[in-house]
């Protein structure tokens, strides 16, 4: 995976984080995360359960430019731990996103795809069931 695939991976994981607040789907993504950052330790797992349990009420009233605010503070801790990986744990990491988004994606709007590309371009992030399809395009998507 490119540096502008890894960007868009880490932009839509951020944002369904944001998306997350305040929802049911709160919890269930406040433990997944924390375990993805459990990756570096225990002490850090706990760190991270501090600061979504901080953020949460921030996220889940964020308007618009909070919102996308939040979203890229979110998609730059998820860069940052991926860096910090060998690339054998980084790759693993990186499958586990796309997972988790998979997952979400299917539970917001039933069996759906995505997939995000460059193609040596501008970022693509697309997300459809094969009848309607999605299309984000920008630099950062």
């Amino acid at each position: 995976m490119g540096p502008d695939e890894l960007v868009a991976l880490t932009a839509a994981a951020g944002a369904a984080l944001v998306q997350a607040a305040g929802t049911d789907a709160w919890a269930g993504m406040r433990t997944w995360t924390s375990r993805w950052w459990g990756r570096l330790g225990e002490q850090r797992q706990r760190a991270e359960l501090e600061r979504l349990d901080a953020a949460e009420t921030t996220m889940s009233a964020a308007a618009e430019p909070e919102a996308t605010h939040q979203a890229g503070y979110w998609r730059g801790r998820f860069e940052t731990l991926l860096e910090q990986l060998p690339p054998e744990a980084r790759d693993e990491a990186v499958a586990e996103l796309e997972e988790l988004l998979r997952q979400r994606t299917e539970a917001r709007h039933g069996a759906r795809t995505w997939h995000v590309s460059s193609g040596g371009g501008p970022v693509s992030i697309q997300e459809g069931d094969h009848n309607h399809m999605v299309n984000n395009f920008g630099s950062g998507a």
